[in-house]
């Protein structure tokens, strides 16, 4: 008897779904499930990275306003110029605002955005967490900046090499952290950082590749860490004060802004959620503009000293490796005048010019890969400092 086999094709669909389940299981065993969220909130709304709108897709916690001081406003009565407004263009800014000694020189908005949008500001967050240090450390619920890391966070107290880390290193980028920065592979752990919602578990999962102290390398993990660090100060010294508190607080009620914030959470508070502390605050332009002008008055305002000079000095000079990069901020020593400033992932920039007593604000939605890393960014903030310069009369 012979026995005739026919072959049986399935339609296209159901071999996709069978491939899809197949990747799914896989990326699930190798612990990239994290994938899955990272593709829905990007390609499947239209990005290819993390987006400046991207706070509805997270838990956030706010950040309280208290009494508002608003900007005094004098209007410099110009326009941009033709180079910078190509730029602007080019790079998708969604604000540009000028502040020259205290008021408000220039300010425009690109639509949709406006004067109250509240965007993620992405690595200037890096920025503000340096601050919270700083801010610890001046109401001395710790001791030093230089205190060790395993101190603080119980994972690193037994490892030989992190446990001589110190808090400020990890905030300038000389921890030896062990970490590969990058925003678009979908598989690493950046962006398990960012989409896999336990942003303390991926930080806490590495170990260290180099000697603390001897050596630089650009880390958000490292500012992740450092924020696991100050939420545990905050648990011993001020308990049920989140990193979202302290920052009202300290900062952002201090300070007179025009309006809350909001941090992007890992995971919901209740299910152990906390802030990410190297990427998402949302804020809006303004409100970036008073952090810059905070650090020009060297920590001052209206009489009150939020962050000690000294500590300010600390992040705007360099760490000691590299002449651009200080303690949560960028810096151009050899531009004349000088700046420093702050940088976030798609064109985000707080830029302070101490000698001119200015600080100028470039918000956007894109940046060219040229300008992603230093030293390519100086080509685009040179231009937006030249800028400020005439738009202040300088």
């Amino acid at each position: 008897m012979t026995i005739h086999y026919r072959s049986v094709l399935l339609p296209g669909a159901i071999v996709l779904a069978l491939l899809l389940v197949l990747a799914a299981i896989a990326l699930q065993l190798t612990g990239h499930g994290y994938f899955w969220k990272a593709l829905r909130y990007t390609y499947l709304q239209g990005y290819t990275t993390a987006h400046i709108d991207d706070a509805r897709n997270f838990e956030q916690a706010e950040v309280q306003a208290g009494a508002p001081a608003p900007w005094m406003v004098r209007d410099s009565g110009q326009r941009v110029s033709t180079p910078t407004a190509s730029l602007l263009a080019s790079q998708k800014a969604s604000a540009f605002l000028v502040a020259h000694q205290g008021a408000l020189v220039y300010e425009e908005y690109f639509a949709p955005y406006s004067a109250e949008s509240r965007t993620n500001v992405f690595s200037v967050t890096k920025t503000v967490t340096t601050m919270l240090l700083g801010r610890a450390v001046q109401e001395g619920l710790i001791g030093s900046a230089q205190e060790p890391l395993g101190r603080w966070v119980d994972r690193y107290a037994q490892d030989p090499v992190g446990q001589k880390a110190t808090l400020l290193q990890l905030s300038g980028m000389t921890s030896g952290h062990a970490w590969n920065e990058n925003y678009y592979l979908p598989l690493n752990e950046t962006t398990e950082l960012y989409f896999g919602g336990n942003a303390a578990g991926t930080v806490l999962r590495m170990g260290f590749e180099a000697e603390p102290g001897s050596r630089y390398e650009y880390s958000s993990g490292s500012t992740q860490v450092l924020g696991v660090a100050l939420k545990n100060i905050l648990a011993e010294k001020l308990p049920g004060i989140t990193l979202s508190d302290y920052l009202s607080t300290r900062l952002w009620q201090p300070l007179g802004m025009e309006g809350g914030a909001s941090w992007s959470l890992d995971r919901p508070r209740a299910e152990g959620g906390m802030e990410m502390t190297y990427c998402c605050l949302n804020a809006t332009a303004r409100q970036l503009a008073r952090l810059g002008q905070l650090l020009l008055q060297k920590g001052s305002w209206q009489g009150q000293q939020l962050l000690a000079e000294s500590f300010v000095e600390t992040m705007i000079q360099s760490n000691g490796h590299v002449l651009f990069y200080g303690h949560g901020v960028w810096r151009d020593p050899d531009n004349r005048p000088g700046y420093y400033f702050m940088q976030g992932h798609l064109g985000q920039y707080v830029i302070v010019v101490p000698e001119a007593q200015l600080v100028i604000v470039k918000m956007g939605t894109r940046r060219d890969r040229a300008f992603a890393r230093h030293p390519g960014a100086l080509e685009e903030v040179r231009q937006y400092v030249a800028e400020g310069l005439r738009l202040a009369g300088l």
